[in-house]
Order: C-alpha cells, then sequence, then structure tokens
C-alpha cells in the first residue's frame, strides 16, 4: 500500500468535507461527520480532515496508478466545488 498526502487552504474547510462526501457517496462508501471523513474507492481509499482553515487528505492505494486515479478524482472535484473562488489540492 502506497500513500500521499495532501492538503487545501481554505476557510471553508468544514464546509468541503461534507459536500464532498456526499457527492461521492452517490457512488461509492462514504462516511463523515464535522471534522472527519472516509472515501472508498474502487481503486484506493482517501481520508479528509477539516481543522481550522485546511482540509487535508491522506490517500492510500495497491500502486501508483490507482493512487494517481484517487488524486485525480480529487483534484478535479475540489476544483468543481471551488468554482467561485479556485482550490488547489497541494500534495507532498
Amino acid at each position: 500500500m502506497i500513500t500521499i498526502d495532501g492538503s487545501v487552504a481554505t476557510p471553508r474547510a468544514a464546509e468541503l468535507l461534507p459536500r464532498l462526501c456526499r457527492h461521492f457517496a452517490k457512488k461509492v462508501e462514504s462516511t463523515w461527520d464535522e471534522q472527519r471523513g472516509e472515501i472508498a474507492f474502487p481503486w484506493g481509499h482517501c481520508t479528509l480532515q477539516a481543522s481550522g482553515d485546511r482540509l487535508s487528505f491522506t490517500c492510500r492505494a495497491e500502486n501508483a496508478e490507482a493512487l494517481a486515479q484517487v488524486r485525480n478524482v480529487l483534484d478535479l472535484h475540489v476544483g468543481m466545488f471551488s468554482r467561485k473562488d479556485p482550490l488547489r489540492i497541494e500534495w507532498r
């Protein structure tokens, strides 16, 4: 299992977390509360954490290709949900 961490600085972290999880719950298993979310994609898993003005992501998958797919889906959706004030996940 390989892992990648990322985060996005936003004062709306506590609002963005449930919006993302609720959206993904239409297609994949997803659970969340006010500060933490879990999304189980077919290719990997992501844990989200809202803390103050930061939304953090910890993603893991079996291989680099699957992890890239998780990352790409999250990048796309964070961008879609923040069109008015575009946000980008900084991966490390």
